[in-house]
């Protein structure tokens, strides 16, 4: 049986009317038998590896997570047992005392002046009226410095004389001119030093306190490895910031 193709594959039974050209219309023989599919042909060369694309550029930095909560304070441990305190050790010996060395001489006393005459007394004048204050002069030149002269040599100590009876208190005289001063004594040796004391027994070491109990410790948040040298700044920077978060790492 022949049918008349009309270009339309979903109705190939369908029989239309012949068609003048250029409309394709012609008679068509039932299909045949499919043949039977022929061998595999050989597999084609592997072709070249493309060209590596560019690396696309780096990604925004995520915003940072919320801190997490403070984990609570551990307990205080409790205070050790204070140690029994040692016996003090026994006072060493007082060292001898060193023998008291010679006095040294005593310089000759200098000659006492003579007790001048007191002299009467006057009355007392009255006293005049201040006068006001003059003006202040200008102050005059500063005159040379005289030289110094040759300082006289020491004169020789006189003799002491005898001592007179004591007589009524006078009135108290011109200061004499004081006598010379004697030599100092020679120093005398010092004493050897006292031996030293032993040393007390050291008291025993007090029990050591019970240990408090651990205090918690927050863990910081995990942090992925690095996977190139690109991001090992990065991740180490969120370690870091995961580790302050944690009160692990001060800031």
């Amino acid at each position: 049986m022949a049918y008349c193709n009309c270009g339309e594959p979903s109705q190939p039974d369908r029989c239309c009317m012949p068609a003048p050209p250029p409309v394709p219309c012609c008679l068509q023989g039932p299909a045949g038998v499919t043949g039977p599919v022929g061998a595999t042909g050989p597999t084609g060369a592997t072709g070249a590896d493309g060209a590596v694309g560019a690396t696309g550029p780096t990604g925004a930095t995520g915003a940072d997570g919320a801190v997490g909560a403070t984990g609570p304070t551990g307990a205080t441990g409790a205070d050790g047992a204070v140690g029994a305190t040692g016996p003090t050790g026994a006072t060493g010996a007082d060292g001898a005392v060193g023998a008291t060395g010679p006095t040294g001489a005593t310089g000759a006393d200098g000659a006492v002046g003579a007790t001048g005459p007191t002299g009467a007394t006057g009355a007392a004048g009255a006293v005049g009226a201040t006068g006001p204050t003059g003006a202040t002069g200008a102050a005059g030149a500063v005159g040379a410095t005289g030289p110094t002269g040759a300082t006289g040599a020491d004169g020789a100590v006189g003799a002491t004389g005898p001592t007179g009876a004591t007589g009524a208190d006078g009135a108290v005289g011109a200061t004499g001119p004081t006598g010379a001063t004697g030599a100092d004594g020679a120093v005398g040796a010092t004493g050897p030093t006292g031996a030293t004391g032993a040393d007390g027994a050291v008291g025993a070491t007090g029990p050591t306190g019970a240990t408090g109990a651990a205090g918690v410790v927050t863990p910081a948040a995990a942090v992925a490895e690095a996977s190139s040298v690109d991001n090992i700044v990065e991740q180490f920077n969120l370690l870091l910031r995961n580790m302050r978060e944690a009160g692990l790492l001060e800031s």
